[in-house]
């Protein structure tokens, strides 16, 4: 049986930092000490897919920041991130700063600092 040092070493191996944590039970992970788990996570290197969907927010937020007052789809900013059509609508419902609905499936994209001022 391999040691607990092991088993989380080759996960932050193979799966990067910080996504080896859902690949690894937690008495295995209690399992090994504190500073090697440390000097392991410090030399890692970052999980290629959380690095992708950070990416992919930083798209979308420069999207919406270049394109104020535009009028945009669910699938017109899928196109541009590439994020899910689900993670999109979420995204969309929680920042009512930046999407005003115009109608049905159709938001138009706004500035929230410039709302801000025209509302002093």
């Amino acid at each position: 049986m391999m040691k607990a040092t092991e088993i989380v070493a080759d996960a932050i191996a193979e799966y990067g930092r910080p996504l080896w944590v859902a690949h690894v039970p937690k008495p295995i992970r209690d399992a090994v000490p504190v500073e090697t788990l440390r000097e392991l996570v410090r030399s890692a290197k970052w999980s290629t897919e959380g690095a992708a969907k950070r990416e992919a927010w930083g798209d979308l937020m420069s999207y919406c920041r270049e394109n104020v007052f535009e009028s945009v789809t669910v699938n017109d900013l899928e196109e541009v991130c590439g994020l899910s059509i689900p993670t999109i609508r979420k995204f969309i419902t929680d920042r009512p700063d930046i999407f005003r609905k115009v109608q049905r499936g159709v938001w138009e994209i706004r500035d929230p600092e410039s709302d801000r001022k025209a509302a002093k």
